[in-house]
């Protein structure tokens, strides 16, 4: 027997948007857009970033998507059947689905994607660096939530069934619909011979399809005319400017230069908000705050020196009511206000400077050792530097010494994901659907476990989590991890931390899914 979940993609697109305003909308336009960081390539597989997210949600198709609820919603599958044990998947494909080279995105496709990003398959480019490097590898940020998938059926040229262990099952819906590493998939022509033109000009399968990128400039896509949804995009073409300077943005979409910013940061949101002919909106919160730390280093092996500067040290109401100017909530947790497994634990962590005191003092700090660390932030954010400043002075008054150091954020990235070599930073990018969406920063045998927790116990629940179905159950584990983690001081969040996009009044149909999720297919301009 099984359970059967059925999702018409092209039915929910009109019926999420709404009926009336689809059959309002307009064909055609450019939509001008400004974003706040370069990247470095175009192969979504492995680039990591807000930027890249965007690129890869924008010009590739995967098969699952999410509305603005966060439910899983279809995209090339348009429905699918999950048996009863929850190891048998089978998705049902669109019909006459192409890469935008114009080869089949059908279910061969579809399983060789899934073998490369689970490592069962090589492309021939990483064959040849083999033979001088027998270690090298893709480092897909992928890979973490797709392991489970231990075998990949092609049914017909439109089904497609994954067969999967029982660790990870309870995953692979999320994981494919609404994790920040949704899977999009590549053309296997493209990707399979010359990987330093595909970064250059990658081929997937969405809506759009890229026609110019100029590092630290531009990028520019236009709607792709054999995209499997045949009424969609409503866009002609999206042109991305590169504009690091947050006042840079603002400054644009009130002259009337683009029409719509990626990502408004907190301390421009009112203003933009009395800006006539703009609008800002804002999703269900599914991002944290977070003081983040790395609980490797050397400075936070101590639990009492974490909990005395991750939870009494920090003042969240002062942060929430001044540098984030009173859009948002103070919040002590891993899943964000907005996320399905939300848990509000900020009453575990009261602002107690002389707690915190105490605790450093039994960890042996005091006036004539003073327990020194280094906060290093990025630059696209003006809010990072006043919230920086924030907790210096908050740190100050228990003793504590934090050196503040900003960065390009190529730079930071590099420190941060790829070195781990951070004690503190500031980070609102990752956004959380649920506990295991950001698994990959914390979990022990992650590559880019840059939260260093390394705790046998989470590794533990989380693979219960992973395998149960029960969603009941996972909450309830997801509760008992978030629990710990603040109990052992390894998650400082202090905030929830709306995804605030603004864009002028004509820019219809948008859609803001806090960054789980950019989907342009239907925006369109009335004007």
């Amino acid at each position: 027997m099984k359970r059967f979940v059925q999702v018409l993609a092209v039915s929910l697109l009109g019926l999420l948007a709404g009926a009336q305003a689809a059959s309002a909308a307009k064909p055609g336009g450019t939509l001008r857009l400004g974003i706040e960081g370069n990247v470095d390539h175009m192969d979504g597989t492995v680039a990591l970033g807000i930027p890249a997210k965007f690129y890869r949600d924008t010009m590739g198709a995967g098969l699952l998507g999410l509305d603005e609820n966060y439910k899983v919603i279809g995209e090339l599958a348009h429905k699918w059947e999950v048996s009863e044990e929850g190891r048998v998947i089978t998705f049902h494909l669109h019909k006459g689905a192409k890469f935008h080279d114009g080869t089949d995105m059908d279910a061969e496709a579809v399983k060789w994607n899934i073998d490369l990003l689970t490592g069962r398959l090589d492309p021939a480019w990483l064959k040849e660096t083999k033979k001088k490097n027998p270690k090298a590898r893709l480092g897909s940020s992928y890979t973490a939530y797709l392991m489970q998938i231990k075998k990949v059926e092609v049914v017909d040229k439109h089904t497609v069934r994954f067969h999967q262990s029982d660790v990870g099952k309870g995953m692979t819906l999320a994981a494919l619909a609404g994790y920040w590493n949704r899977p999009v998939w590549v053309s296997p022509k493209a990707y399979d011979k010359d990987i330093q033109a595909f970064r250059r000009n990658p081929v997937y399968g969405g809506p759009f399809r890229l026609v110019e990128y100029k590092p630290n400039q531009h990028v520019i896509m236009e709607r792709f005319k054999d995209y499997f949804l045949k009424d969609r995009p409503y866009l002609d073409r999206i042109e991305v400017y590169v504009m690091p300077d947050a006042t840079q943005r603002m400054n644009a979409l009130k002259a009337g230069e683009i029409d719509m910013i990626l990502n408004v940061p907190k301390g421009i949101v009112k203003t933009l908000q009395q800006t006539e002919g703009v609008s800002v909106e804002a999703g269900k919160t599914a991002t944290t705050f977070v003081a983040t730390i790395n609980s490797q280093r050397p400075v936070w092996k101590d639990v009492r020196v974490r909990r005395a500067i991750s939870c009494y040290a920090i003042n969240r109401k002062q942060i929430v009511d001044t540098a984030l100017r009173g859009l948002t909530i103070p919040w002590n947790s891993l899943s964000a206000p907005g996320s399905v497994d939300a848990i509000d634990l900020t009453a575990a962590c009261p602002y107690d400077p002389a707690r915190a005191k105490q605790l450093l003092a039994e960890a042996g700090y005091g006036p004539s050792k003073p327990f020194k660390f280094e906060m290093v932030i990025n630059n696209t954010d003006p809010t990072f530097v006043e919230i920086s400043q924030l907790l210096k002075s908050m740190y100050a008054q228990v003793g504590a010494e934090m050196s503040i150091k900003v960065v390009d954020r190529a730079a930071w990235v590099n420190l941060l994901v790829r070195r781990k070599v951070l004690d503190m930073t500031l980070q609102d990018t990752l956004p959380v659907l649920d506990i295991n969406s950001t698994s990959q920063i914390w979990h022990t045998p992650s590559p880019i476990n840059y939260l260093g927790m390394n705790d046998k116990k989470l590794d533990k629940w989380l693979e219960e989590w992973r395998s149960t179905l029960d969603e009941k159950k996972q909450i309830a584990l997801s509760h008992q991890m978030q629990r710990y983690m603040v109990e052992m001081g390894y998650y400082p969040a202090f905030a929830g931390s709306p995804f605030f996009q603004a864009v002028r009044s004509y820019v219809k149909g948008n859609k803001n899914l806090n960054k789980l999720f950019f989907d342009m297919r239907d925006v369109w301009l009335d004007k």
